[in-house]
């Protein structure tokens, strides 16, 4: 499914993060968003994904008008946000079992088991999250974004906190979920998951620019970034 953004503006007070951002993610690619910390890129993925209301702008999925992205987005797309998104006090397994009731409760609860396997989340499924490692917490709030198999993926810094092996197996996954036509758009620092997009978008004083293709990783920096 294809997403594309029109003049996205977004403000915090007396800043504007986000003046006039302007983008396309194509279903079937990984689409990645760079720029210096603090230029807006965590809050563009708040945006698209119906956590933070825009100021301004439009949201396209599938050619279709988002009117209402807090109630619409969840339909279609998932979100792994930077900061985690589960409740402490509870268990890795109440968490999971709360995220799977949005929607069809069955048919997620069998996407779940499948998932626990692949991210290796059943060695913990009884611990409170409170309790868990970083790396540990990423996993399980990337299942919450795939139980209910969403068109589009926004994913903040998703590899942070992973050790190698997950890093390699979240890589996997990213490939896999392309290749079967879904759309990514994730926000990184990270070389491995940037050399994974097929388009990069970074965002400098508050708009969008597309990044040229064949740039290496110190000329991107370079230009876009420092």
């Amino acid at each position: 499914m294809d997403l594309e953004i029109r003049d996205i503006q977004k403000r915090y007070g007396k800043k504007q993060v986000l003046k006039k951002v302007s983008l396309t993610a194509f279903g079937g690619e990984c689409t990645g968003i760079i720029g210096a910390n603090g230029c807006g890129k965590s809050t563009l993925l708040r945006v698209l994904a119906g956590v933070e209301r825009a100021d301004g702008g439009e949201i396209f999925l599938g050619g279709k008008q988002i009117e209402s992205p807090s109630r619409q987005m969840g339909k279609y797309t998932g979100y792994v946000p930077q900061e985690s998104a589960l409740m402490p006090e509870l268990t890795v397994a109440d968490n999971l079992k709360l995220w799977a009731s949005f929607g069809d409760y069955r048919e997620n609860s069998k996407r779940l088991d499948r998932l626990c396997d692949q991210f290796e989340i059943k060695d913990f499924y009884k611990e409170r999250v409170k309790n868990l490692s970083g790396g540990m917490e990423k996993r399980v709030n990337i299942v919450c974004a795939l139980l209910h198999e969403p068109k589009v993926l926004f994913m903040d810094e998703p590899s942070a906190a992973l050790d190698l092996v997950f890093k390699q197996q979240l890589k996997a996954y990213i490939r896999d979920f392309a290749g079967k036509g879904g759309g990514i758009l994730l926000s990184s620092h990270d070389e491995g998951e940037l050399a994974l997009c097929q388009k990069l978008w970074a965002i400098k004083e508050g708009v969008a620019q597309k990044v040229p293709e064949g740039l290496s990783i110190e000329e991107i920096s370079e230009k876009y970034i420092e």
